[in-house]
């Protein structure tokens, strides 16, 4: 199933529930709290390794932190974002 990325990643900030942020979405994948995590490309190599050695799916953001931000209309850098629940979007069909 082919999905936009960006498109789903707007709707689910503004349908769903989302936690930004390295260290909080580590904890929510850690708790078994998200039902996936997105990264960025650039995410950094602790972050990821903490994130892959829990049993969330990931979906890889293709493009960079400075990329994803402005894609989830937030004007910050975001490297991993965790979704709790994805409200009216089809995200999850991604993983």
């Amino acid at each position: 199933m082919d999905i936009n990325l960006d498109k789903a990643l707007i709707k689910v900030i503004r349908t769903g529930k989302v936690i930004i942020g390295s260290n909080r979405t580590i904890d929510a994948a850690v708790n078994n709290e998200a039902k996936m995590v997105v990264l960025a490309a650039n995410c950094p190599k602790d972050v990821r390794t903490k994130i892959e050695s829990t049993n969330v799916p990931i979906l890889n953001y293709p493009g960079t932190g400075m990329e994803l931000g402005p894609a989830c209309g937030k004007p910050y850098i975001i490297a991993a974002m965790a979704i709790i629940d994805s409200g009216e979007s089809d995200i999850l069909a991604a993983s």
